[in-house]
């Protein structure tokens, strides 16, 4: 619906650069000059770049994924900044957090992966190097 009423403006404003040349002219629309007739197609193409930037960032905003909350964190990999025997503290996505593991310890330093939140702890596992 957006980009359907960003279309419709614009055409509404070249039509209004279009009919107030016309009357600063003294002629119709297609007694125009050259010189104001590539003044519009600048202006035309000006408007164009405008909308189809404002399409292309709206559908960038709508297939994005979620980057705040449970969503976020729940896949992430940080690292652990206390042992965890079970609870401890990790460092996930550029914060601290408070976690627990159900896999045993994981040590200081080791990568773990964010499978989980229970009320304000991360639940944790230790990430698998691939060989």
């Amino acid at each position: 619906m957006h980009p359907a009423l960003t279309f419709v403006a614009a055409a509404c404003i070249v039509i209004a650069v279009l009919l107030l040349l016309s009357v600063f002219q003294g002629t119709n629309y297609y007694g125009v000059s050259l010189q104001v007739q590539i003044a519009l197609a600048v202006i035309a193409l000006a408007i164009a770049a405008i909308v189809i930037w404002m399409i292309y960032k709206a559908a960038r905003a709508n297939l994005s994924k979620i980057k705040t909350g449970k969503e976020a964190l729940v896949g992430s990999v940080g690292v652990a900044v206390t042992d965890l025997k079970p609870e401890g503290e990790i460092r996930v996505v550029g914060e601290f957090w408070q976690a627990t593991t159900k896999e045993g310890c994981i040590k200081n330093g080791e990568k773990v992966e964010v499978v989980d939140m229970d009320g304000m702890f991360l639940v944790v596992r230790p990430v698998k190097e691939k060989v």
